[in-house]
């Protein structure tokens, strides 16, 4: 009965003492515009000088990761960040959006590494496949017509005639195998959350060619590979 009683005690003290050894981290995205909090609604200057308004961003991101150099773990198989919400908001847009990496357990995460958009097996599947909150269920997320998922959207109004009024629907989905993109994002060392600014501004002119948004307010074709591949490349580099 003694040895039993020590034996239970042991146990107990390693449950309380080793039992839990994970931890939690935040990742928080904002957007911007030219450098200032991004809000949807607000008025923007496109860098043509059009007027826009953005009333959605969102994408998938896949194979979620953390590293420290010498380990990885995968923390998620895929997950689907709407910004929109977070930025609705001026006091929304300062925090950003939120996304919690949780139960680590490998030792000092420096990384996270992650796909902008879902592996080639997740997109040989649709929808349906899925039930109930899995990121891959949205059939709104989904392009029939390029049998695959929307990895990323950017969607808004513009006026294109400069009287005031907009007149013009933005809807950029980009989508397909050959839009995956890879990123990493470094983790801070001494804190538990770090900050990842997407600059818009940036995502549609990257210094040396500005997307043409009048003549490409939406992407909905097999024949705007490149305006999509244009777009995507600076997201990545966005969040790199």
């Amino acid at each position: 009965m003694i040895r039993l009683l020590i034996a239970l005690s042991l146990l107990s003290l390693c449950i309380l003492s080793c039992g839990d050894d994970s931890s939690d981290y935040d990742v928080f995205f904002k957007l911007e515009y030219d450098g200032e909090a991004l809000v949807m609604l607000e008025e923007y200057d496109y860098p043509d000088g059009q007027k826009v308004k953005f009333t959605r961003f969102s994408f998938y991101a896949s194979d979620i990761r953390v590293s420290n150099g010498s380990e990885s773990q995968l923390i998620k198989e895929v997950d689907f960040l709407n910004l929109t919400d977070s930025h609705s908001r001026i006091e929304l847009a300062s925090t950003g959006y939120r996304m919690n990496l949780k139960d680590i357990t490998i030792k000092d995460p420096t990384r996270l590494d992650f796909n902008i958009g879902v592996t080639a097996d997740q997109n040989a599947t649709i929808p349906a496949n899925y039930t109930g909150d899995h990121p891959l269920a949205k059939p709104g997320e989904y392009w029939i017509g390029w049998e695959s998922f929307i990895f990323f959207k950017i969607e808004g109004i513009m006026d294109t005639t400069g009287d005031g009024d907009t007149d013009t629907n933005i809807a950029l989905h980009i989508g397909s195998d050959d839009m995956l993109r890879f990123t990493s994002v470094d983790l801070s060392a001494d804190e538990d959350e770090t900050e990842v600014v997407i600059d818009l501004q940036n995502i549609f002119s990257d210094g040396d060619v500005t997307y043409d948004i009048l003549n490409d307010p939406q992407i909905h074709s097999l024949n705007q590979i490149a305006q999509a591949e244009f777009l995507i490349d600076n997201l990545q580099k966005q969040i790199k």
